[in-house]
C-alpha cells in the first residue's frame, strides 16, 4: 500500500475561487444576472466534478474513490440548483431581482444610502439662446430634464444629506451647490449643468443630489448620470441619456433618442423620431412613430407600435414585440420570443427557448435551434434553418424548412412546401401546392387539401410514406420502396411486387393532375384516400 497522503484536485479551489469572483463582481453591478445564469447553467458543477475525478485517476494512478462527503455534496448541489431555477422561472423569483431591497423597512436602490437624512432645496436660473445644446452631469440622484423658457435654463436642486446631526448636515448642504455655464468653443459650444460632487469627493460626505431641470422646449439635450433615475417629457430636439442602476423614461417627446441604461428599467412611451437602446435592464417601447434599435441582456423586451423599423438584440431573457408596421429583425440567443401584428418581415435567430410567432404580412426567416416554435398567419414565404427542434405551422405562404432533428408539423399551407430534415417526423396536411419533403429516420405523413399542378415530391430512409389523396383526384404516381412495402387503400391502383426486396406501384387516375413520386428506402408507403383519414380521426 502506498504512504502518499491524497492529494486534492486543484479543479474545486479553481471552481470555487471563480464563482467568489463572479459574485463579487455582481454586487458591484459588474457582469450578467448570476441567478439567471446559476438556473440554467448549474448542472455545469456535475459536469466540472466529474472531470475533476478523471483527472485525480490519471494524477494518482491508484484510482478515485468517492467519499461520503461527495455523495452528500452531490444530492445537496442537485436540490439547490433545482431550487434556483424554479425559483427564476417563478413569479416570486422575478420579484425577488427586482431593485430595490429592503432595508429596516426602507426601500433603498444602489447609490443611495440610508439612515437619517434631511434635504435641502435651491434654484437658480441663467440665460441662454434656444439654439444651445445643454449637457447634465450628475451622479447618486436623479434628474428631470422638462421644457422652460426660450430664453434661459432654470436648475431646482434637491440636496439629501445623510448626516445624524441636523446643523452638521445643514453645514455640508451649503457646500453642495449647482455649476453651470458655458463649454466648449464657437459652434461645438454648449451649456453645462453639473453638481460640485468632484470637488467635495476628498471629504466623505454621504449626500444625493436630485436635479430638475427646465430647458427651451426646442434644445438638444445630453445627460450623463449613474446611480440615479432620468426622466424627460415634452421636448422636441435631439435627446442622448445615459444613466445606471435606476429607471430611464423618455416621454411625448420629437428627435432623435439615444440612451444607455445598464441595470434599470427603460421606458420609452409616445416618442416622434429613430430610437437606440443599450441596455441591461427591462426596456417597454411603446407608441414610436420612427425606427426603433434595442441591445440588451438577460432582462425582458417589449416593444409595441412602432411605425418604423425594428431591430432587437438580447440574450437569456425574453423579446415581446406587438403591431409593427416596417420589417423587424431579432436576434434572441437563449430568449424566449412572442412575435404579433407585424406590417412587413421578420428576420429571427434564437435558441433554447419557445418562439410563438403570428400574424406576418410578408416573409418570415428563422434560424432555430433547442427550441419549440409556432409561426402561423403568415402572408409571404416561411424560410426555416432548425436544430433539434419542434416546429408547428399553421396558415402560411410558401414553407421552406432545411433541419436537423427537427419535427416538423404544418397545416393550411398555401404555397410550395419544402421539407428536409433527420431523427424526427413530418406531418403535412391541407397544403395545395407543389411538395417535396425528404427525412431520414422518420415517418412521413402527407394530406393535401387538393391537388393541384405542383408536383409531390417525397424521399425517405428508415421511415413510413403515408400519402392521403383528396377523393375525386386526377394524378399520376409513381411508389418505390426498397426494403419495404407499397400498400394501397386506393380504389383502381394496386401495387406490385418487383423482387423480394422492391415494392412499386406506378399508375394514373383520371387525366392531368400532378405527378407524386414517393421513394422510401427501409421504410413501407401507403396510399389512402382523405375519406379513410377521416373516418379515423372520428373513430379516434
Amino acid at each position: 500500500m502506498s504512504d502518499r497522503r491524497y492529494r486534492p484536485s486543484l479543479l474545486g479551489g479553481l471552481l470555487w475561487t471563480g464563482l467568489g469572483i463572479i459574485f463579487l463582481l455582481r454586487n458591484f453591478g459588474i457582469g450578467p444576472d448570476v441567478w439567471s445564469l446559476a438556473a440554467r447553467y448549474w448542472p455545469i458543477l456535475l459536469i466540472l466534478l466529474g472531470l475533476g475525478k478523471v483527472i485525480d485517476y490519471y494524477r494518482q494512478k491508484e484510482g478515485v474513490s468517492l467519499r461520503v462527503g461527495e455523495i452528500i455534496g452531490i444530492l445537496f448541489l442537485v436540490m439547490v440548483g433545482t431550487l434556483i431555477t424554479k425559483a427564476t422561472q417563478s413569479h416570486v423569483g422575478r420579484i425577488f431581482r427586482e431593485l430595490p431591497i429592503s432595508i429596516g423597512g426602507t426601500p433603498v436602490r444602489p447609490g443611495e444610502w440610508f439612515g437619517t437624512s434631511y434635504s435641502y432645496t435651491e434654484e437658480k436660473s441663467y440665460a441662454l439662446t434656444a439654439s444651445t445644446p445643454v449637457r447634465i452631469e450628475n451622479s447618486y440622484g436623479s434628474v428631470v430634464v422638462s421644457p422652460g423658457s426660450d430664453q434661459e435654463v432654470k436648475v431646482r436642486i434637491r440636496k439629501v444629506v445623510y448626516q445624524n446631526d441636523e446643523s452638521r448636515a445643514k453645514a455640508i448642504g451649503a457646500e453642495i451647490k449647482v455649476e453651470a455655464g458655458p463649454e466648449g468653443q464657437a459652434e461645438a459650444a454648449s451649456f453645462l449643468v453639473k453638481t460640485n460632487r468632484d470637488a467635495l469627493a476628498s471629504k466623505d460626505y454621504r449626500f444625493n443630489t436630485d436635479l430638475e431641470v427646465l430647458v427651451p422646449p426646442k434644445t438638444e439635450v445630453k445627460v450623463e448620470n449613474s446611480f440615479g433615475e432620468v426622466r424627460v417629457a415634452n421636448l422636441e430636439g435631439r435627446l442622448e441619456l445615459g444613466t445606471t442602476h435606476n429607471d430611464l423614461e423618455i416621454r411625448d417627446c420629437t428627435g432623435e433618442f439615444i440612451a444607455s441604461n445598464h441595470y434599470g428599467d427603460s421606458r420609452f412611451i409616445n416618442l416622434t423620431g429613430n430610437l437606440t437602446v443599450d441596455a441591461r435592464g427591462r426596456v417597454n417601447a411603446e407608441t414610436i412613430k420612427g425606427n426603433v434599435t434595442v441591445t440588451d441582456e438577460f432582462h425582458p423586451v417589449e416593444i409595441r407600435d412602432v411605425d418604423g423599423t425594428l431591430t432587437v438584440t438580447n440574450t437569456e431573457s425574453s423579446v415581446s414585440v406587438e403591431k409593427v408596421s416596417k420589417p423587424v429583425v431579432i436576434s434572441a440567443r437563449g430568449s424566449q420570443v412572442t412575435v404579433s401584428a407585424l406590417g412587413s418581415t421578420l428576420k429571427l435567430a434564437t435558441s433554447h427557448r419557445r418562439v410563438q410567432v403570428s400574424g406576418v404580412a410578408a416573409d418570415v426567416e428563422a434560424e432555430t435551434s433547442y427550441l419549440s416554435a409556432t409561426i402561423k398567419d403568415v402572408k409571404g414565404k416561411t424560410t426555416v434553418r432548425s436544430n433539434s427542434d419542434r416546429l408547428t405551422f399553421e396558415d402560411v405562404g410558401a414553407l421552406d424548412v432545411k433541419a436537423q432533428g427537427t419535427a416538423v408539423t404544418a397545416s393550411n399551407v398555401s404555397g410550395p412546401a419544402d421539407i428536409e430534415t433527420t431523427m424526427r417526423d413530418v406531418e403535412l396536411n391541407d397544403f395545395s401546392s407543389a411538395c417535396k419533403v425528404v427525412s431520414q429516420f422518420g415517418d412521413i405523413t402527407l394530406s393535401p387539401r387538393t391537388l393541384g399542378k405542383g408536383e409531390i415530391n417525397v424521399k425517405g430512409k428508415n421511415g413510413a410514406i403515408e400519402l392521403y389523396i383528396p377523393e375525386g383526384a386526377a394524378f399520376e404516381i409513381q411508389a418505390n420502396a426498397r426494403n419495404g412495402r407499397v400498400l394501397s387503400d386506393y380504389a383502381g391502383l394496386l401495387p406490385a411486387e418487383a423482387g423480394p426486396d422492391l415494392g412499386t406501384l406506378n399508375g394514373r387516375v383520371k387525366s392531368g393532375g400532378p405527378k407524386i413520386v414517393l421513394d422510401s428506402e427501409y421504410g413501407n408507403i401507403q396510399l389512402r384516400t382523405r375519406g379513410a383519414e377521416k373516418a379515423e380521426n372520428s373513430s379516434n
